[in-house]
């Protein structure tokens, strides 16, 4: 019997290697580098229930994903530091937007209240350099390397397989629809084709000739150090830059990068550093605005690469090519959309029946 073949090891990649553990059909994964070197390697890790634009079908894929993620953290087999985050108003403007959205992610269901400036100094906030924060206190992070490894356990003692090291170099074709892959290190036959390839997706999709418009955009990444102890909630500002905290003594400190209208494709595996500018713009807004931060150090840095999409919206599901499906297109939350994404495109292979508004909602034909 052909098997199902996933393209690429990282956290959506394995979430679907999980949920297609017990199919009847073989399933192999093929990852070019190692499980989750790639996008999910290089994320802040955030599970956030916070949402700048509040869109209910992604709270819904939220809500699902938490109830995979909830007795995993309270039984400890996955870790979570639930450190909230600070949506920052720096503007009369920006806190009446930040008090809307907060009407409405109450509505949905999540814990969200808005914070007038005085209140955030115990964030760690300078209250005279902002208008008031939208606070989501549930949001927290993950390590996606304890998560990967948790579904890719699971998945091969279920009889999954995973080959590392073994880049797809080409997919084949036969009257409209797949009928294996070519590898590194020979060919195979497949019956299904699963394009979960994160930044490589774009490359993946060209194999087939199918065109869907992702984008990426580069995510510095630095690290902060303090020999002294402290706390920070996830910040972000308006302008796209935010901080974390990580542990008893370091921070993140990141931007968001280009918007999907001025972002570009770029080669996931060219080099990438960090302007000098940005570590000017860092210590600017903690001078401004963080004084909880004076006095850090630079530890380390890094720049990942997201992908995005037009409507900021994960692109999921069965392509014009029979046999070929795809679940790409994060927007910087996988973790948080990992176990939703995985569950749901399991159900979709296998012909299940699926939500209709999730669907319509995540499927590569809105872009027809």
């Amino acid at each position: 019997m052909d098997p199902i073949v996933i393209i690429g090891g990282g956290i959506i990649g394995a979430s679907l290697a999980y949920n297609l553990r017990n199919t009847p059909r073989p399933v192999v994964l093929y990852e070019r580098n190692a499980l989750g070197s790639g996008t999910s390697a290089d994320s802040v890790a955030l599970f956030v229930w916070h949402q700048s634009t509040p869109d209910r079908l992604s709270h819904k894929l939220r809500c699902r994903s938490w109830e995979y993620y909830e007795p995993l953290v309270d039984d400890e087999t996955l870790s979570y530091e639930q450190i909230g985050t600070l949506d920052v108003a720096k503007t009369a403007a920006e806190a009446a937007s930040l008090r809307e959205v907060t009407e409405t992610i109450e509505a949905f269901g999540a814990e969200a209240t808005f914070l007038e400036p005085d209140s955030l100094s115990e964030h760690g906030l300078n209250p005279d350099a902002v208008t008031g924060a939208m606070s989501t206190p549930e949001d927290g992070y993950m390590d996606p390397s304890e998560i990967i490894q948790h579904y890719i356990r699971e998945a091969t003692d279920a009889g999954v397989t995973v080959e590392t090291q073994t880049a797809v170099t080409d997919i084949v074709t036969e009257d409209g629809r797949v009928t294996g892959v070519e590898t590194e290190i020979g060919d195979h036959s497949a019956a299904t084709v699963v394009n979960t390839a994160g930044p490589w997706a774009h490359t993946v999709n060209e194999m087939v000739d199918v065109s869907l418009p992702l984008r990426h955009n580069r995510g510095p990444v630095v690290v902060l150090q303090k020999d002294t102890s402290f706390s920070l909630p996830f910040i972000q500002f308006g302008d796209g830059m935010y901080f974390r905290g990580e542990g008893h003594n370091q921070a993140f400190a990141g931007n968001f990068g280009a918007r999907y209208e001025n972002a570009e494709l770029l080669n996931p595996a060219g080099a990438r550093s960090i302007d000098h500018d940005f570590y000017l713009r860092i210590d600017d807004r903690i001078q401004e605005a963080i004084p909880r931060l004076e006095g850090v150090e630079l530890a380390n840095e890094w720049v990942g690469v997201r992908t995005l999409t037009p409507d900021g919206v994960p692109i999921v599901g069965k392509t014009d090519v029979s046999g070929f499906y795809v679940g790409a297109g994060m927007n910087g939350i996988g973790v948080t959309l990992a176990p939703a994404i995985g569950e749901y495109l399991a159900d979709v292979i296998e012909g299940d029946s699926v939500d209709s508004d999730v669907q319509s909602y995540l499927s590569p034909a809105r872009f027809s």
